[in-house]
């Protein structure tokens, strides 16, 4: 009985080995990078192409964007001389050879592809399932690992949308997991979401979705801009003595709060962080501080050329101009910048830190970051890829096993 028991000992903590290792490496947080085709157009030198990937420093790549033919209702390419006739697809795939732990998404949809196709597609079933056979065969044939439903946004009259789209989106992820478990493949599906609650009743099924998605991916980001009427970062963690009306609890640890209270499990969620910053012009040089009334968007930048927009690569030379004055936002932890009646909020070493500190706290599945061509890829101003090795580095020291419970066991099974 002494031996039965010391043997029936060891096989439960063998075990328990296997459960916590196992469980570290699956759960291994995700750093998920953005690629986006259009950055290849830029004037070098920072014409930003597939081949410039830095797969060393993500989990995950994913390919933006791929769209939804508004009159075939099927998956297509929307910038076919980058993704068919310059092999887009496949060279993407072909990361793997060189990073062979790397899993490879593509991205549905996003901002200028609109919602309207999407609101087509979804409201009929057969044109649903048209959809999904589509995006079976494009999965297949270009062995892409997971897929991200970008549909900005569900509900939204201003872009393109109706009341049915709330229904009708969770149909469409709840079609895209079916399919893909009939296919007998391990695929994931994603869907993109925003942090910002006055969305949230019009288009999702908050609910619903948190059941049946793989993974949500919680935007983070976007949630001030030129079009509010005065200057903020737009990614504040928190609410400040200025957030006012619909502005108040329009923040990261708001939004991801609202969707775990709906039931999303932590290990299934992932805050997105952005790797650029939104600009505007002061209405007054003399009051700089958040919350400052402005007149409209920044200038394009050189590169970006967007108004009320700047990539990392671009914040970073301007910072490095006369005249510069640089302050931190105490209660939403993101940095600004000003100098006469330009101002820019953006996102720093420092704040990422706080962002990925947050996600470990609440056991979130991790990070993604968009995207790749707005960091300093170039190293214009030092090392290059700064936010996103940060990122990399604080990721990595939360991914490393907890030593104690390690040990405890080491120390039952080999006395040590």
């Amino acid at each position: 009985m002494v031996v039965l028991g010391s043997v029936l000992r060891m096989l439960l903590l063998w075990s328990l080995v296997e459960t916590h290792y196992g469980a570290t490496a699956e759960q291994r947080p995700r750093l998920i990078c953005h690629y986006t085709t259009w950055s290849q157009g830029r004037a070098n030198p920072y014409s930003y192409r597939i081949e410039d990937i830095p797969g060393d420093l993500c989990t995950h790549v994913v390919y933006n964007f791929v769209g939804v033919d508004v009159e075939e209702y099927e998956l297509t390419t929307l910038q076919r001389e980058i993704d068919i006739v310059q092999n887009g697809f496949g060279r993407f795939i072909d990361l793997k050879k060189r990073f062979p732990d790397l899993k490879l998404h593509v991205a549905v949809g996003g901002w200028d592809h609109g919602g309207a196709p999407f609101s087509k597609m979804a409201a009929y079933r057969n044109r649903r399932q048209k959809f999904v056979k589509s995006v079976v065969e494009f999965m297949a044939r270009y062995s892409f690992d997971g897929l991200e439903i970008v549909w900005l946004y569900p509900g939204s009259v201003e872009r393109g949308g109706t009341p049915n789209d709330k229904d009708n989106f969770y149909y469409l992820i709840d079609d895209l997991k079916r399919a893909f478990q009939r296919a007998e493949q391990p695929w994931e599906v994603a869907i993109q979401v925003p942090a910002d609650h006055t969305r949230f009743e019009i288009g999702y099924q908050q609910d619903a979705l948190c059941e049946i998605a793989d993974y949500v991916h919680i935007a983070g980001y976007d949630l001030r801009g030129s079009w509010t009427g005065f200057a903020d970062v737009h990614s504040p963690m928190q609410n400040r003595p200025h957030d006012q009306g619909n502005y108040r609890g329009l923040n990261v640890q708001d939004g991801v709060e609202s969707w775990l209270s709906k039931g999303c499990r932590p290990e299934n969620v992932i805050l997105g962080v952005p790797l650029l910053g939104r600009t505007f012009l002061l209405r007054n040089s003399q009051q700089n501080a958040l919350g400052s009334p402005s007149s409209g968007p920044g200038p394009k930048g050189q590169h970006t050329y967007s108004e009320g927009y700047l990539g990392y690569f671009e914040i970073c030379q301007k910072l490095k101009e006369p005249n510069w004055r640089m302050r931190w936002d105490p209660i939403g932890l993101c940095p600004y910048a000003y100098r006469g009646t330009q101002w820019i909020g953006y996102e720093n070493a420092t704040s990422l830190e706080e962002k990925v500190k947050w996600v470990t706290s609440k056991g979130l599945a991790g990070i993604y970051a968009f995207s790749l061509d707005l960091d300093d890829y170039r190293g214009k101003c030092g090392e290059a890829y700064p936010l996103m090795k940060s990122l990399h580095k604080l990721i990595e020291n939360q991914a490393k096993p907890d030593s104690g419970i390690g040990f405890g066991i080491d120390r039952e099974i080999f006395g040590y």
